[in-house]
């Protein structure tokens, strides 16, 4: 759609503004809202963390042979140089507690190693594996395929033109809804924290009722966003490459001063073993899914009081993946963007290997020097109550604001009294320290700024301006992201960069102003639990850049010049939301595009019966017809098993009686349709070895689980001839809603 030089996809646009803003009002109206979607995430964790683990530890496999086989194709052309220097690259690319298991024998050091441990983990390799698929996927098929730099494009070389279409439309909208939303719950959350350095640097009264902090926080935000904005407008090139390129140089002067002014040796010595800890023990901590913790009371929770909380995952691990994945549209897309002319291994290498050894720089720096800080203020604190009876003694007076959650800070003492303290030196110009306290978490990082040689309040300045930029450049990035994908991949006019970027800001002003951070909380557990929906679609995406890189290197057919299947999966009925959504102009499906999905739904042993013996007709040596019978037998005892124990199952559980007898009908029901599923998935499998088409056992099995229907009207020629899919229905790409910007 154009609107004079502005041309949008409006069904992405509008249906992303209209979901976006739908879940902004429940979250604002609906005081309820957070505990609902923290519910969700709840549920996701408890149901589904094998499947964020096994996806996790499959991707971080995947690479090395992707590396191997194909690590020397460009995302671009062969002569195309890496638009963006090595160091502004690095910038760019990096700007976007512990569960020490309760195990009785871990000793203090061990606790401290673990946590770091931990963190590594959460920030290391497998954080960034989200973002270098998604990265690579998109670079590959827009510069080097010509493809639009949006998330649908990662499909396409599973999908085809169907990308181009409804299904499309829909995971562009979940795309930029997902943004948004982490977005504007980082930009809430962020500005809080900002709020808090600007109290200890007396900027700001610290008698803020919880109101006036909120407003507070909402006018920072629309600083902030006047910045993004201000960054959009500039451009990639200028503006928001120069913010994030200041941001980082900012980063790193306070990881320098650090490390400087604490304990080089021993910050050092905690690098090393953390390293050396963290690869020894991460295959272990990678399939690990806390399967015995998250049992409930009384149904299998270990009985000797042992082990992580049962909500440990849900809090960190799966909580960091899901919001990880949630933000591999985001990050990803923008990474593809700069990363136009790299080779597929520098990509690996840059989003992988470096960012993880700068995590382990910034988290051993600082956490080192945090967790040294926090037990010289314990032990002065027990030094006080065994010298003096007073745990108070060396507490640290400062007339400047601290929270009431905050810990206790207390002064250096430059010697101690007594024989049992003659080995006691120490370096007190490193002074106050502070205890942490949960209730300031957030305040945590200004108390370890504060305690060196008397610089503060110029350490936690700076924090505070790169915190601001941290901001803006995520702010700014999420907005040429978003721009990009209503704008069908191609770089969007200024008007639309404002909007988005305005709109990003606006959003989570509205949010914090009118709900509070409970709203926050809100939309904050929607992007995690978008992690799940997403964590399919990269699966698939895994096999989409797979399979064109095969293409790309001449080890099988291009799409539509090998055997593929009568009816590909999304084709057949899937394809009149398009007649509607194109108003007309793609045709409406045949009569008996419905009328055979109807009868595979309903007799799927007549299909099936019928493609086993069409399938035998070409095979070297012909299966007997009794064996295509006996499959068939099976499974249509199956199928109907699964039907009759589902009906027989809910006359159970209507009876007050038989709620017992009802579930476990309902299990055998399951028992019976995985059964179908898997003969089902065993002849496509068949078929489709038999003619050479390209997929997999694992494709095979999600076909016919999730839907058999289409699985079996793929698999009959005969009944198939008038199931043709919107590939020959619709226009030639791109379609009508579809219009690329010139």
């Amino acid at each position: 759609m154009a609107l004079g030089s502005i041309r949008f996809n409006p069904v992405v646009s509008l249906l992303a503004a209209v979901c976006l803003w739908g879940f902004v009002l429940y979250a604002v109206l609906d005081p309820e809202a957070s505990t609902v979607f923290g519910e969700w995430q709840s549920y996701v964790t408890k149901k589904f963390t094998w499947l964020y683990i096994v996806s996790q530890d499959y991707w971080i496999v995947y690479l090395f042979p992707l590396c191997y086989y194909y690590g020397d194709m460009k995302l671009g052309q062969d002569d195309e140089e890496p638009e963006y220097g090595d160091l502004t690259y690095l910038a760019m690319v990096w700007m976007a507690p512990t569960s020490t298991n309760n195990n009785g024998y871990f000793n203090e050091n061990d606790r401290a190693i673990s946590g770091l441990h931990i963190t590594l983990f959460h920030w290391g390799f497998l954080a960034w594996i989200v973002y270098a698929i998604t990265a690579l996927t998109m670079g590959f098929l827009s510069y080097r395929k010509n493809l639009p730099l949006c998330f649908r494009t990662c499909m396409a070389p599973l999908f085809g033109k169907a990308t181009w279409g409804w299904m499309g439309d829909l995971l562009d909208v979940l795309t930029i809804v997902t943004i948004v939303a982490g977005l504007c719950t980082s930009l809430g959350l962020g500005a809080r924290q900002i709020v808090g350095g600007m109290q200890r640097l007396e900027w700001l009264e610290g008698t803020l009722t919880e109101d006036q902090l909120t407003n507070t926080a909402a006018w920072l935000i629309a600083v902030i966003t006047l910045l993004a904005t201000a960054s959009v407008v500039a451009g990639l090139d200028f503006g928001i490459k120069t913010v994030s390129y200041t941001a980082f140089m900012l980063g790193n002067f306070l990881m320098v001063v650090i490390f400087s002014l604490d304990e080089p040796w021993y910050i050092l010595n905690v690098i090393v073993q953390a390293v050396g800890y963290h690869l020894a023990h991460f295959v272990e901590l990678a399939f690990d899914t806390d399967a015995f913790a998250q049992l409930d009371l009384g149904n299998g929770r270990p009985n000797d009081g042992k082990g992580a909380h049962p909500s440990w995952m849900d809090w960190w691990t799966i909580f960091y993946w899901g919001w990880w994945i949630a933000w591999a549209p985001f990050v990803g897309t923008f990474m593809a963007r700069i990363s136009r002319g790299r080779t597929i291994k520098q990509v690996v290498l840059y989003t992988l290997t470096l960012p993880f050894l700068y995590a382990v720089l910034w988290f051993c720096i600082f956490g080192a020097a945090a967790i040294r800080m926090n037990r010289r203020a314990i032990w002065l604190e027990n030094v006080g109550t065994e010298l003096y009876g007073n745990a108070d003694y060396f507490l640290h007076t400062d007339l400047t604001f601290r929270p009431s959650g905050a810990g206790k800070c207390f002064d250096v003492p430059a010697s101690l009294p007594g024989d049992a303290y003659s080995s006691y030196s120490v370096n007190t110009d490193v002074s106050p320290v502070c205890k942490f306290s949960s209730g300031d978490s957030s305040g945590y990082w200004f108390d370890l700024m504060g305690q060196y040689y008397g610089m503060g309040n110029s350490l936690v300045f700076v924090s505070i301006v790169t915190t601001i930029l941290y901001f803006v450049t995520s702010s700014d990035s999420g907005s040429l992201v978003v721009d990009l994908i209503a704008a069908n991949g191609r770089e969007a006019h200024v008007v639309q960069r404002i909007f988005w970027a305005v709109t990003e800001g606006a959003v989570a002003i509205a949010a914090l102003a009118s709900g509070g951070f409970s709203s926050l909380t809100a939309l904050q557990a929607v992007s995690i639990v978008m992690g799940l929906p997403f964590t399919i679609v990269m699966m698939m995406m895994c096999t989409s850049l797979w399979r064109a890189l095969k293409v790309e290197a001449g080890e099988i057919a291009p799409r539509g010049q090998r055997p593929d299947w009568n009816l590909p999966l999304y084709g057949g009925i899937f394809d009149a939301p398009e007649w509607v959504l194109t108003f007309g102009r793609s045709k409406m499906p045949p009569l008996r595009v419905f009328t055979t999905f109807a009868l595979a739904t309903v007799m799927p042993p007549v299909l099936f019966w019928r493609s086993m013996q069409a399938m035998s007709k070409y095979e070297k040596a012909p299966t007997h017809a009794g064996t295509h019978g006996m499959l068939a037998l099976v499974l249509g005892l199956a199928f109907k098993a699964f039907v009759i124990l589902h009906i027989v199952s809910w006359v159970y559980q209507a009876d007050a009686n038989g709620p017992k007898e009802g579930k476990a009908m309902w299990a055998m029901a399951w028992v019976a349709y995985l059964t179908f599923a898997g003969v089902l998935s065993l002849g496509r499998h068949q078929i489709r070895r038999l003619y050479g088409i390209e997929g997999s056992g694992i494709e095979d099995i999600c076909a016919a689980v999730f839907l058999y229907p289409q699985t079996l009207l793929g698999c009959v020629p005969t009944l198939c001839a008038a199931c043709l899919s919107f590939l020959e229905l619709m226009p030639a790409w791109p379609p009508s809603n579809l219009v690329a910007l010139p």
